[in-house]
């Protein structure tokens, strides 16, 4: 089957189009390079207007850097997943973003908020043409709503778990005037809600782009806004409605690959753990539009693959959790030492100690096999004083993905074609378990996260063909689970291991409500040899989301009066 055609066409936004009035008839046509509204108002028109909205799930075009699901930056570097890496004044914006000092005036806050405002304007387009089609059947028409119900939706999402305080925009606000009264005085949530909830009632099991949503990721969408409610029961709902009968899009029933590391293979990127995954290529004749444009910053540098740039690398915490005992479980006390690495044990390493074998999927070490690139050199960290020893690794391509899945790009950045999981169903499985413990079902619980260790357990990274890279020993819980809060964790923990370094993990700190002890700790421990981080500090109330943007306040200044207001705190 085929992806969803992923060239871009032409940007659709709230200012795409208009009535053109004047009485001079010269002046009574559109400008050049516009597309006039009566033109789209079609099948045709409908549906590049579809693939546009979809398009905007990859990121902003205009703002690049920093809007892509990746969510490098937003729920990686402000976790204790990663540090922002590479020099201290490369993309200094986002180092006051790194120790929760930012700024409504932070520039890469400002692309976040226009990522998820242009896309919400985008399916809205989507909507005001599909009113005014006459050549779409019903049947038709109700799935495009659908479609474009859920990417509004999923925007909508994104801008609420970021900036919480964020206004609901539908596809009735179309003049300056329209945007101006919107506020951001509640709760949006249940809307949110009722559009994921549309597109669960109204999509089809399977589709023939399979780039295109189905009823079953809606589904999962719609459980994970209940999660961050803490809306347990309903949540558990759906879960146990997906797990038993959930497909992709392609028709394949939902389940784990047989080996954690082929997850991130461009060739399995439409397999059965994928639950949804954001569509880019590469070599298409768009001179890298459609590509992963976060990608760029966030290769190994130096001699390492594709040379540039060095952002986004895996923070100590992070490496230490990957420990494990004789047991296979994993430790409590796994911060009480380092891993040893280039930087803390020059004359040995690297550690070949006792680790759960996700690790060296997660995380690329030196002088542990680096995907098919052969071992990784301590050469390929730009910084190691600022960024530490360790890369990034699950969305870096393989060298035999080259052409396919990746090209070089103008000025040594790389250019990845591979789609950007957001959700897969290891992560579904395990807020599925989280839903388990909080209703008191511990047995199914445990039963969830077993799962998701036993494929751990078979999935080592080797050298030579056959001999382990490390001491790889991880097993499943086999005593039964009998108290809440140790059950409570032990999911929490498995998320933590299970989906490092995919941009889960800050939004994940936050829903919990732990952000702040996590951060702290994380602050105190890791400011001792990462000094840029030393005195940086988590205020609860105010940093687990960010401060709307300045130049979205003064845009919605209104005879005196701002009908966007400030979160609390900044």
């Amino acid at each position: 089957m085929k992806k969803i055609t992923k060239v871009f066409l032409v940007t659709l936004g709230l200012a795409s189009f208009g009535t053109y009035s004047c009485k001079e008839s010269f002046l009574d046509r559109p400008p050049l390079g516009a597309i006039a509204e009566t033109s789209l108002t079609n099948a045709a028109g409908v549906n590049g207007a579809l693939i546009s909205a979809y398009r905007s799930l990859g990121g902003s075009n205009v703002a690049a850097w920093y809007t892509s699901p990746m969510n490098w930056v937003w729920g990686g570097v402000r976790s204790d997943d990663a540090y922002k890496g590479t020099e201290s004044t490369d993309q200094g914006a986002v180092n006051p973003i790194e120790r929760f000092e930012v700024l409504p005036n932070n520039g890469p806050v400002l692309n976040k908020w226009r990522a998820c405002y242009d896309g919400i304007g985008m399916a809205n387009t989507t909507l005001q043409l599909l009113a005014q089609a006459k050549d779409l059947s019903d049947a038709q028409k109700k799935q495009v709503e659908a479609e474009s119900r859920f990417i509004r939706a999923y925007h909508h999402f994104e801008a609420k778990r970021t900036f919480n305080n964020v206004p609901f925009v539908d596809e009735k606000a179309v003049t300056i005037a329209d945007l101006k009264l919107l506020s951001n005085d509640k709760n949006i949530y249940p809307t949110i809600e009722a559009e994921f909830k549309f597109a669960f009632d109204n999509l089809p099991a399977t589709q023939a782009q399979i780039g295109r949503v189905n009823k079953w990721t809606a589904g999962a969408f719609l459980a994970k806004v209940f999660m961050y409610q803490n809306k347990f029961a309903e949540a558990k709902v759906l879960y146990d409605q997906i797990i038993a009968n959930g497909v992709t899009s392609g028709g394949q029933k939902y389940g784990l690959l047989a080996n954690y590391g082929d997850v991130f293979k461009g060739d399995f990127e439409s397999a059965q753990e994928t639950i949804f995954s954001i569509q880019y290529t590469v070599g298409d004749g768009t001179g890298g539009a459609n590509s992963n444009k976060d990608g760029e910053l966030t290769n190994p540098h130096n001699d390492g693959p594709v040379g540039c740039c060095g952002f986004y690398q895996p923070a100590q915490s992070l490496v230490n959790a990957f420990k494990t005992g004789a047991d296979g479980l994993p430790l409590s006390n796994y911060n009480a030492s380092d891993v040893k690495n280039h930087e803390n044990s020059p004359a040995d390493f690297p550690d070949r100690g006792r680790f759960d074998p996700r690790l060296d999927h997660t995380v690329g070490r030196a002088g542990v096999p680096f995907l098919d690139w052969g071992a990784a050199k301590s050469s390929w960290i730009r910084n190691l004083a600022n960024g530490g020893p360790y890369m990034p690794k699950k969305h870096i391509h393989y060298k035999s993905e080259a052409g396919k899945y990746f090209v070089s790009g103008g000025w040594g950045q790389g250019q990845s074609g591979k789609n950007q999981l957001t959700m897969r169903f290891s992560d579904l499985l395990l807020m599925a378990a989280e839903c388990e413990v909080e209703v008191g079902t511990l047995a199914k619980a445990q039963e969830y996260v077993n799962l998701v260790r036993n494929r751990a357990k078979g999935s080592m990274v080797v050298m030579d063909g056959a001999t382990p890279a490390a001491n790889y020993v991880v097993n499943p819980y086999t005593a039964a689970w009998t108290d809440k809060t140790a059950a409570r964790n032990a999911v929490r923990f498995e998320r933590y291991v299970e989906l490092g370094m995919e941009g889960h993990r800050f939004f994940d700190l936050v829903r919990w409500g732990i952000a702040d002890q996590v951060k702290n700790e994380f602050f105190t421990r890791e400011g001792r040899v990462r000094t840029h981080l030393a005195g940086a500090r988590f205020t609860k109330g105010k940093d687990e989301y960010l401060p709307i943007p300045e130049y979205v306040l003064a845009q919605s200044t209104s005879g005196g009066k701002a009908a966007i207001v400030q979160n609390p705190g900044y």
